[in-house]
């Protein structure tokens, strides 16, 4: 019989980690062989694409409750693979929620290595004998190759960020009909999530009526019951349109007893149970919109054709490259574009090289839209500016669906930029 050498997965930013691990392994045979994910967030790419893996060793940055949600997660998906816990402190949580991670062992750091080898030894033999009898035949068979096994694991869900440096540059609408776009076209599980926590308006911009709030789920986190990642589904209220929306607080006192961490475990805890999580956030750049900025994949900056917003986005650009924060996921969306205002697109596309990936007009759909309570591309699906915003929302979709998103029909009559500079002539008499 043919043994392979076990794979095993370090999911840790840890170096120590790392290297104890390493360190032991030399002393097992067969060799396991080790692969490192330093980045939470792709640990379901790296299971997917390096995997399988006999084993998976959490370490001390998956010890918070969204580090064990997000366990959970890879467990369900993966219930074969034994998991080794090793935390330098005691999770905060039930016995309940460390076993529903696939935990076989736990571990103290610092902690001796002869207890690291042998917990990685009982895992190792633990995944032998739940492989599975198919690919314990194939894997007798003299001189033949490994049959490829795949490991679908559920990756949590992209993070899109909806933000602006002034107010009333169409963050909220941005994100709704993001939302609704989204739900329509990719058929997955979409959340909008209301981080203006002062002011919040995506619930009054859907004409919902939320029963609960940010903070009441917060609350209920600090309780006894704790995981936030089990109970926050129960927080949120679906609209029509098939979107989920965890609303702002109701009282914006309570704002000011939401933390960046807090912000965090939100958003880690809802991509655990929807596939795309939409984030409004306030026109600003506090702890709280950094805090969201982090994990997004893709961050949506609007502007108004105005002097003061185009000025303040160059602002809001420049902070994001000095706090270090990627900018290579930044899409510019030019909002309210009128004509004759003083300042021409031409004007302000030299200031920003990255150009706009959408320029929307100033339109009466979307005020009648929100009146409505409905996204305009559900109340409006031809108009100028529902046309105007698809691409950059249809980019976020994957390939297969990409192609199923049709563009609305084209009004008759020339294009948006000719009409929108187009002075008309006097008439004569």
């Amino acid at each position: 019989m043919t043994v392979h050498n076990p794979r095993i997965l370090i999911l840790d930013r840890s170096a120590g980690l790392r290297a104890q691990v390493a360190d032991v392994i030399d002393d097992l045979r067969p060799r396991p062989e080790i692969v490192t994910c330093e980045r939470v967030e792709e640990a379901g790419e790296c299971l997917t694409e390096r995997g399988p893996f006999e084993v998976m060793v959490a370490g001390p940055s998956m010890g918070e409750a969204a580090g064990l949600a997000q366990l959970r997660v890879i467990h369900d998906e993966l219930p074969a693979m034994p998991v080794i816990l090793a935390f330098d402190h005691r999770p905060d949580a039930h016995l309940r929620d460390l076993v529903q991670t696939g935990a076989v062992d736990l571990l103290q750091l610092p902690v001796h290595d002869k207890e690291v080898a042998e917990s990685i030894q009982r895992a190792i033999e633990l995944a032998r004998k739940l492989e599975a009898p198919e690919a314990r035949v194939i894997d007798q068979l003299p001189l033949a190759p490994p049959a490829p096994v795949e490991t679908p694991a559920r990756t949590l869900g992209q993070v899109v960020t909806v933000a602006s440096a002034t107010g009333g540059c169409g963050k909220t609408f941005m994100a709704t009909n993001l939302g609704y776009f989204l739900a329509r076209h990719s058929g997955k599980k979409v959340c909008v999530v209301d981080l203006d926590l002062q002011f919040g308006e995506v619930s009054t911009a859907l004409r919902l009526k939320p029963r609960f709030t940010i903070y009441d789920a917060l609350q209920r986190d600090d309780s006894e019951e704790g995981d936030l990642a089990h109970h926050i589904v129960e927080y949120l209220v679906p609209h029509e349109t098939g979107m989920y929306v965890l609303a702002a607080p109701k009282d914006p006192s309570e704002a000011d007893r939401i933390n960046p961490p807090d912000v965090t475990r939100i958003i880690q805890a809802a991509r655990a149970h929807y596939d795309y999580v939409v984030v409004d956030t306030p026109s600003a750049l506090t702890e709280i919109v950094l805090a969201a900025f982090e994990g997004s994949e893709r961050l949506f900056v609007m502007a108004t054709l105005d002097l003061p917003s185009v000025r303040n986005l160059g602002v809001f650009l420049t902070t994001l490259e000095k706090l270090k924060i990627p900018t290579d996921n930044i899409r510019l969306i030019l909002n309210k574009a009128e004509a004759d205002v003083g300042i021409e697109i031409s004007q302000v596309e030299k200031l920003f090289p990255q150009g706009f990936e959408a320029v929307l007009p100033y339109a009466k759909e979307v005020s009648r839209s929100i009146n409505l309570g409905m996204p305009v591309l559900a109340s409006s699906p031809n108009a100028e500016v529902s046309r105007n915003m698809v691409p950059p929302m249809a980019a976020l979709l994957p390939e297969g669906h990409l192609a199923r998103v049709a563009p609305p029909a084209a009004a008759p009559g020339p294009g948006f930029f000719a009409r929108l500079f187009h002075r008309p002539q006097p008439r004569t008499s």
